[in-house]
């Protein structure tokens, strides 16, 4: 089950802006103030030169770009001539690129010559950029503008592999810039590298954070399906705390466990009844299905006064249709179980003093009912007990003591949780208790 958008949906150049100086300006280099410095150009060059720049003057922007392509067999023999000529093949890109007029959507032969037309542009800058950095000569802020450039473009193109040497040539010069670490995982998700997507996503997020900002949601959210799917078993809990602590909110809580399950495999009622527990907790319960396998894993774990708060609670949220005969067939068990657990109670509790076995049962039934203060001592008195198993113990009665409204008390039981999905659950709880 995926539960987070695919790699693509997180910020994708979907068109790429760009500023980048003039051809003819850039090639002025001052020596003194007031006296540019001329290129140095060889003739044949120059001619070229002459007939693109006319062309371009003219408007016919794919006209001078064919007509420096022509020239790629020309010898590049004085200083300036190779840098030139694809400077000058950039500004006509760029222009023609620019000149272009978006056609009404409806007309769908325009709207497809147009897209043509603007991808010859863009593979022309792309051309014209990668001879530039190649080619050296090039300021620091050039360099990294036209690199920075270069990425998108080839992004655009799907050109991954291409797009990832840009952006580490880039990320050499700039290594904190944010949103292009960002543009880089989404490309790297596209490559179907996944350690990678995740490393770039959590130095975007720490350097927001460090500044005392968040980074974007679906940063958070696309990082831990992405640990999920890489199964990269050492960074799912810190990637989902750190999303839950950045965004604590419901839905945030409903997704992470969500995936936290998944990642899980098959899990039996007892520990479905455990993470239920926490969603509710956390208010996070959402869809008919988070209702009805709450109420299941209740009922067949003997806690039907849990099932019947789901019910009611999903009726009331209209997720569940009551009229349906299988949903009354629910209901009616869950009422006619509870009134049974409520009656026999204090049988429990008188066995449970013997049996630690019981004493567990009746500590969770306690809970169960609502009854925290009485199920907390119980699940006190099994605390070392080899016949209890220590971590669901101590979840539960962190789950209680979260309840009764004692957090101290509760983040000691959720921290002695060691291992497992209930580990997992603990960390989640802690969030809640930080909260």
């Amino acid at each position: 089950m995926k539960t987070i958008a695919t790699a693509l949906a997180l910020v994708l150049m979907a068109g790429t802006t760009m500023t980048i100086a003039s051809p003819a300006a850039a090639q002025q280099k001052p020596a003194k103030p007031g006296k540019p410095v001329q290129p140095k150009l060889s003739k044949p060059i120059m001619a070229v030169i002459i007939e693109a720049q006319k062309l371009q003057a003219a408007g016919d922007f794919a006209g001078a770009i064919a007509r420096i392509d022509a020239a790629k067999d020309v010898p590049r023999v004085d200083a300036d001539d190779a840098s030139y000529m694809a400077r000058l093949k950039l500004g006509a890109a760029q222009a023609g690129r620019n000149a272009l007029k978006e056609p009404a959507a409806a007309d769908t032969a325009a709207t497809a010559a147009y897209r043509a037309d603007m991808a010859k542009f863009e593979l022309s800058m792309e051309e014209s950029l990668t001879d530039s950095l190649a080619g050296g000569g090039l300021s620091p802020d050039e360099t990294v503008n036209f690199t920075r450039v270069l990425a998108g473009l080839a992004t655009n193109r799907k050109d991954y592999q291409k797009a990832w040497k840009a952006y580490e040539a880039y990320f050499a010069l700039k290594p904190d810039d944010v949103d292009m670490l960002v543009r880089a995982a989404s490309v790297n998700a596209a490559l179907n590298a996944k350690p990678r997507v995740v490393e770039l996503l959590t130095k975007a997020i720490d350097l927001r954070e460090a500044a005392g900002q968040k980074g974007d949601a679906s940063w958070y959210a696309f990082r831990a399906q992405t640990v999920i799917d890489a199964n990269l078993a050492d960074k799912m809990m810190p990637v989902l705390t750190s999303w839950l602590k950045a965004f604590p909110e419901p839905k945030t809580f409903n997704l992470s466990i969500e995936l936290m399950k998944q990642r899980s495999g098959v899990l039996d009622n007892n520990m479905l009844l455990d993470f239920s527990r926490l969603m509710w907790a956390a208010g996070a319960m959402a869809t008919s299905s988070n209702y009805l396998e709450y109420a299941d894993a209740a009922i067949d774990r003997g806690m039907p006064n849990e099932a019947d708060a789901a019910l009611k609670e999903a009726i009331a949220k209209k997720l569940v249709d009551p009229a349906k005969v299988n949903i009354a067939e629910f209901v009616k068990l869950a009422a006619t179980k509870g009134a049974e657990s409520r009656a026999g109670v204090a049988a429990l509790e008188r066995e449970a003093k013997t049996n630690p076995r019981i004493a567990l049962v009746a500590a969770d039934t306690l809970a169960n009912l609502g009854q925290y203060e009485r199920a907390v001592p119980i699940y006190r008195g099994l605390l070392g007990n080899a016949g209890t198993d220590q971590d669901t113990l101590n979840l539960r009665m962190g789950a209680a003591l979260l309840k009764m409204g004692d957090k101290a008390g509760a983040k000691l039981a959720f921290d002695a949780v060691k291992a497992g999905p209930r580990n997992a659950i603990a960390q989640f709880y802690g969030v809640l208790v930080a909260g």
